[in-house]
């Protein structure tokens, strides 16, 4: 395989290189192309800088969660957006995983279809199933939350509605014979039969109170 490190284009066929830091140099060549026309290239960008960002990270210790900025740096790919090479990474990382909801196709069969335009939306299509479940998840969970809301209201006591009455009289500046007048006639005007039943003798029991 070449290792030439004095005539790398962002043409450079990648397969022909070995060395990392020419695999990175040449991605990173490409990449300035890529910012500058918005292009959103699968499969001759973002695989292979996956594949090379997989092989960084299958490198570092145990102990090491992020691949050093120097790594990168010394592979000619730290100036490649962030984001970017996480898509990238996931995106080789999982290439030979299955997806059921996209006709069982492997992500680098659905890749190599040209299916979608980007791995951005690539990933989305495949994370889909999990974001619809979570956010159904969260709409049930609000759901409950609103319903327990609706009972504790309409678990509102005889206590909770005679201090709101004092509280409305007293804003209002109108006096407790004003409140006794008024519910008298409303109790007047009830006519049906049912609703008089759940009221026995209230006028009765608003005379002897007053």
């Amino acid at each position: 395989m070449e290792n030439s490190t004095t005539q790398l284009s962002a043409t450079t066929d990648i397969a022909t290189l070995s060395k990392d830091n020419d695999i990175g140099k040449v991605l990173s060549l490409r990449w300035k192309r890529i910012e500058k026309a918005n292009a959103k290239s699968i499969l001759d960008f973002d695989k292979p800088l996956g594949d090379l960002l997989c092989k960084l990270r299958g490198a570092l210790d145990a102990s090491q969660k992020q691949i050093p900025s120097k790594t990168l740096n010394v592979n000619n790919i730290n100036g490649i957006d962030r984001r970017r090479r996480s898509e990238a990474e996931r995106l080789a990382r999982d290439w030979n995983t299955s997806v059921s909801h996209l006709d069982g196709k492997t992500i680098g069969e659905i890749a190599e279809s040209k299916r979608f335009s980007s791995t951005t939306a690539l990933l989305a299509a495949v994370d889909k199933p999990e974001k619809d479940a979570k956010q159904a998840a969260a709409k049930a969970e609000k759901d409950k939350a609103t319903t327990e809301v609706v009972v504790q209201k309409d678990a509102t006591t005889a206590m909770d509605i005679a201090t709101e009455v004092v509280l409305q009289l007293q804003l209002n500046n109108l006096t407790l014979a004003d409140f006794r007048a008024a519910l008298k006639e409303q109790i007047d005007c009830f006519t049906d039969a049912e609703t008089a039943q759940l009221l026995p003798n209230a006028t009765d029991n608003l005379k002897a109170v007053a």
